[in-house]
């Protein structure tokens, strides 16, 4: 494992705790909530964007703000004092990137994203993102339309669309221009990289489905995939759909070249659409001398080799792989894992870091995929010899406790 020393760690990590705690400038005015974020279907360019204030019983309220999309399909609006969940609706036009044609999001069909909460103070400048992947989330979260939708069923079916299209947050991540010079841009992340690909594979998909427009045929695709998920809580034919369409769409109809041979980490991150990924919990047990807390934990796992885990071409994990949970739950800064894909048996390296300490019980969970066709459980799983080290706030080993998986 190459990871920095905790002795170094643990310091810096207390540093950052306490300057969070500081005041900044820059931002919105106090009192003001301000979102952004990007609309893409391919880029849609004009477009409008009206957002508008869920109600405590989850009903869409009243219109709270509207703006048009810049060239990029960017956005930016202040909310004034508002406070509480939102429903973004983006209408307008965008170039569809399997076809070439201009299409037209009508005011009456637009596309939507809900939000669970923003605020003028730990959720404010949220990023928005209106795309035909949270239109999905809205869909299953509304049912299409019908149902109120309370900020705990917005977050569920924001979270169920993140695992299924596996990108780390569909409302976060912003995908960019469909174009070689866009995606490959330096600033461009892995994961903005992903989303724009995704976005071209239900392009290519709806270039062969039924409909009148091109609007209409990526909404029968949409469709199909909310009845799947609806029926089966997952992706089943689309999903195979997808994963074809990803081998072969380009990422403007003039393209000549395949975006998942251009992008190959992107195209691997989206690899296992349409499946629910599954969790393996990590917990300390034993007895923790008095007055001790858990500052630390650092270990590697040996995974099966039907199992993958999302990651960046350098092997971090994304975001939403190892996730603080249980006792550690908000106690740290997001965990360190490195994902070991080349060597045999694969490996996952991690370390987490605890500003205020815990106790013993579930500290974190590893999100993770399987092959089609396999099986998988926690037993397949083993922690690998010598490589666990917990430790205090001094960086000092505490004996007497076991790192557990299952």
């Amino acid at each position: 494992m190459k990871f920095l020393s905790f002795k170094y760690l643990i310091p810096m990590a207390l540093l950052i705790a306490s300057l969070a705690g500081c005041g900044g400038g820059g931002g919105s005015p106090a009192g003001s909530t301000a979102i952004s974020g990007t609309a893409s279907a391919g880029i849609i360019y004009p477009g409008v964007v009206n957002v508008y204030a869920v109600n405590s019983n989850g009903v869409k309220g009243t219109l709270l703000k509207s703006t048009a999309t810049d060239i990029n399909g960017k956005y930016t609006l202040s909310l004034g004092d508002y406070s509480g969940a939102i429903l973004v609706e983006v209408s307008g036009t965008y170039t569809d990137e399997a076809t070439g044609n201009t299409v037209t999001i009508p005011t009456t069909n637009p596309l939507h994203a809900l939000v669970d909460s923003v605020n003028s103070s730990t959720s404010n400048n949220r990023v928005v993102s209106v795309t035909p992947l949270t239109d999905l989330a809205w869909r299953k979260a509304s049912s299409n339309g019908t149902s109120a939708t309370p900020p705990a069923v917005i977050a569920t079916a924001n979270n169920l669309m993140d695992d299924l299209f596996k990108i780390s947050d569909i409302i976060g991540i912003e995908p960019v221009r469909p174009d070689i010079a866009s995606v490959g841009h330096s600033s461009t992340s892995q994961e903005s990289q992903a989303y724009t690909l995704a976005l071209a594979a239900l392009s290519k998909m709806a270039s062969t489905a039924t409909g009148t427009t091109d609007y209409d045929k990526m909404n029968t695709i949409l469709s199909r995939i909310e009845t799947e998920i609806e029926t089966d809580g997952a992706m089943s034919t689309t999903a195979a759909e997808f994963s074809a369409a990803l081998g072969t769409a380009l990422l403007s109809s003039d393209s000549t070249t395949r975006a998942a041979d251009d992008f190959p980490s992107a195209a691997t991150q989206l690899a296992a659409v349409g499946k629910k990924s599954q969790l393996l919990t990590l917990s300390i047990t034993g007895t923790l001398p008095a007055g001790t807390k858990i500052h630390a934990i650092e270990g590697a796992i040996t995974l099966p080799a039907t199992v993958s885990l999302r990651a960046e071409s350098t092997g971090k994990t994304l975001s939403d792989v190892l996730l603080l949970a249980g006792v550690a739950t908000g106690m740290g800064s997001e965990p360190i894992a490195n994902y070991l894909s080349l060597q045999v048996p694969k490996e996952v390296d991690f370390n987490v870091v605890l500003n205020t300490g815990i106790g013993t019980g579930d500290f974190a969970v590893l999100s993770y995929d399987v092959s089609t066709g396999a099986t998988v459980t926690a037993a397949d799983f083993s922690l690998v010899s010598g490589t666990v080290f917990v430790k205090d706030s001094n960086g000092a080993d505490i004996p007497g406790l076991t790192l557990t998986i299952r």
